[in-house]
């Protein structure tokens, strides 16, 4: 179980964080969000010490194929609420993502490339899971660099609330051949005994590169 990763810059909502290529790793997250537990069928609390046992044991995650993608959804999704985003410097969003010529780039044979893919991962054993989900679009020239990257964090449970998430830049970034981007959560997963809430937290770290491949590197 991780500790709770501190939210120290709140990202404006549709806004654009533009870093200069080289720079190193942005801090930024997305706004907190305070959930109400779900509770579906025969899902109810247990006793604290059944709700630890079953909080804190099994795992699973996957990352899926990256898929291509054309520019404009890419940036549809970088101007979305809540979306950690990237542009490379001296670049407009139609440049990064190939619908405009790229004037900074000093290989005119550069492609530039756009996917997307979903990493999740998920504690606990039913009702009490605590899952994240990390959807992220991203464009490079192909082989060479990143040019714009965008990253949202979705989670929740069965019973297991979603009480904060954040998106954070750990590695590499726009202008490097690869980035690794940290999505973490916290989560109030309920007992049996009302003033008793369990508090988890977790992240997943997954490494994309230039070549439209994605793959998990660190959880916890």
């Amino acid at each position: 179980m991780s500790k709770r990763l501190a939210v120290a810059l709140a990202l404006p909502l549709a806004a654009a964080i533009v870093a200069f290529a080289g720079a190193g790793p942005a801090a930024a997250v997305v706004p907190t969000c305070d959930c109400a537990p779900v509770v579906t069928g025969d899902a109810t609390p247990l006793p604290p010490d059944d709700a630890t046992a079953l909080v804190t044991t099994g795992e699973s995650a996957g990352v899926s194929d990256a898929t291509s993608v054309d520019p404009a959804t890419v940036l549809a999704a970088a101007s979305a609420p809540g979306a950690d985003t990237e542009i490379e410097s001296g670049l407009t969003p139609d440049e990064a993502v190939g619908l405009a010529p790229d004037a900074a780039s000093l290989d005119t044979t550069a492609t530039k490339e756009c996917w997307a893919d979903q990493a999740w991962d998920q504690w606990g054993t039913w009702p009490y899971q605590q899952k994240i989900v990390d959807t992220t679009y991203w464009c490079a020239d192909y082989g060479v660099k990143i040019t714009l990257r965008s990253s949202s964090v979705t989670g929740g449970g069965t019973i297991c609330a979603l009480s904060w998430r954040a998106s954070q830049l750990i590695g590499g970034g726009v202008g490097f051949p690869s980035f690794t981007e940290r999505s973490s959560a916290g989560f109030s997963c309920p007992t049996v005994i009302p003033w008793i809430v369990l508090h988890p937290s977790h992240h997943l770290d997954v490494l994309r590169t230039s070549v439209g491949s994605a793959s998990i590197v660190g959880k916890g």
